[in-house]
């Protein structure tokens, strides 16, 4: 089975943990709704008051990685077998520390102490038996276009000499630079390495573009299909980064939270919970980053005009209009349902669905629900089917309100 579970691990990080699935048609009108017989749990059921700003340069950094998602290249666009989700998912970038997420903490030696703006990185793995290839695409934003080239130069000349210090990569072969097709500009640093007893090729890629460091993490069978992937990546992002519009010069602090108002009529996460992709309202691009299928997800949300949506301990789109509702919530539904079980409805809430996700193992099930209201579809994942119940009535409730 797919690692189903992008939707669900990120509802899981931020719900910490909490229909039957025939495949009806869709409906024309929206389902007559009790909301006396819906059970919202301890979940609330009104909308929280206006966000406002972000307050703070560093919910302002969160804000403004969380923009530029929707400019990051997933690894899906270069090659449609690359929608797994493995160890890592897609995440925000704040400090230079967490480059360590992107490249191995050893190419760091050479990067000065530099401030970044912001970051975001997309990381997936193949879904074809036997193919072990993994794509990391990351976009880190400096203050100015040479704070950018210093970096990546650093970083570059890190990638090329790494100094193990422990903990590194065990190399069984010398890193050697390897040329990118297209890109005169971008540095390719191949290595060897063992993990565990397999051998392991990789591939890190760094460039400068204006103000931005642009670095591709491959690991793959041949050097050929990583070179090839890393130059597909940069063709893409080059001119899509070039479209972004930072927020500097003006202040971080200043970002509004909920630019949509969507995200306070999204059942929120409890204190504590959730990730750096967590409690945020994204366009249609940006909301890619964090979908299961992200190219089923890309047509349904196209097809359904959905323009925004919010992220919390519940996930809702806002579609075009009923109809087109209802189409994302069967498409979606269809797509979960080809490797999940199906698991009753929520009770009072007609035209729901609710699916049971077992892991490989078989022994750790978690469930989705998904539903609509007017223009809205919203989706819950819980380990328990009685709090994705919740979650979804919980989201009904607050939308009619």
């Amino acid at each position: 089975m797919r690692k189903t579970l992008a939707a669900l691990t990120i509802a899981l990080l931020l719900a910490g943990c909490g229909g039957t699935v025939g495949g009806t048609a869709v409906q024309e009108t929206t389902p007559t709704v009790d909301p006396s017989a819906l059970d919202p749990g301890s979940y609330p059921t009104t909308a929280r008051p206006p966000l406002g700003q972000a307050g703070t340069d560093e919910a302002g950094q969160l804000v403004e990685g969380r923009r530029m998602a929707g400019f990051v290249v997933g690894p899906w666009q270069v090659d449609p077998a690359l929608t797994q989700i493995g160890a890592s998912s897609a995440k925000v970038i704040q400090r230079r520390n967490e480059i360590v997420g992107v490249v191995w903490p050893a190419m760091l030696a050479r990067l000065p102490a530099l401030p970044i703006v912001a970051g975001f990185v997309s990381e997936r793995t193949s879904t074809n038996p036997g193919d072990a290839t993994l794509l990391r695409n990351a976009v880190l934003q400096y203050p100015f276009p040479q704070t950018a080239t210093d970096a990546a130069e650093a970083l570059a000349a890190g990638a090329l000499n790494v100094v193990d210090h422990g903990g590194g990569p065990a190399l069984t072969e010398p890193i050697r630079p390897v040329p990118i097709p297209g890109h005169p500009e971008a540095t390719g640093a191949l290595m060897k390495r063992l993990e565990g007893t397999a051998g392991v090729h990789e591939l890190t890629v760094i460039s400068a573009r204006g103000r931005y460091v642009l670095i591709q993490v491959v690991q793959f069978a041949t050097p050929e299909r990583a070179a090839d992937l890393a130059g597909r990546i940069l063709d893409l992002q080059v001119p899509m980064i070039d479209t972004f519009v930072p927020t500097e010069p003006a202040p971080l602090a200043t970002l509004p939270r909920d630019p949509s108002g969507l995200l306070v009529r999204t059942v929120p996460l409890k204190p504590g919970q959730g990730d750096s992709m967590s409690d945020a309202d994204y366009d249609p691009a940006g909301a890619m980053q964090l979908e299961d299928n992200p190219i089923q997800a890309a047509t349904a949300m196209q097809d359904a005009g959905v323009d925004t949506v919010a992220v919390s301990q519940t996930t809702v789109y806002q579609a075009r209009d009923v109809e087109a509702a209802q189409r994302l919530a069967q498409a979606l539904g269809d797509d979960i349902a080809v490797s999940a079980q199906p698991a009753a409805a929520v009770p009072g809430l007609p035209g729901s669905r609710c699916v049971r996700i077992e892991d490989a193992s078989g022994l750790i099930a978690h469930h989705w629900c998904v539903a609509t209201n007017e223009r809205f579809t919203f989706k819950a994942v819980a380990r328990e089917l009685t709090n994705a119940h919740q979650q979804l009535a919980a989201q009904y409730l607050m939308l009619s309100r």
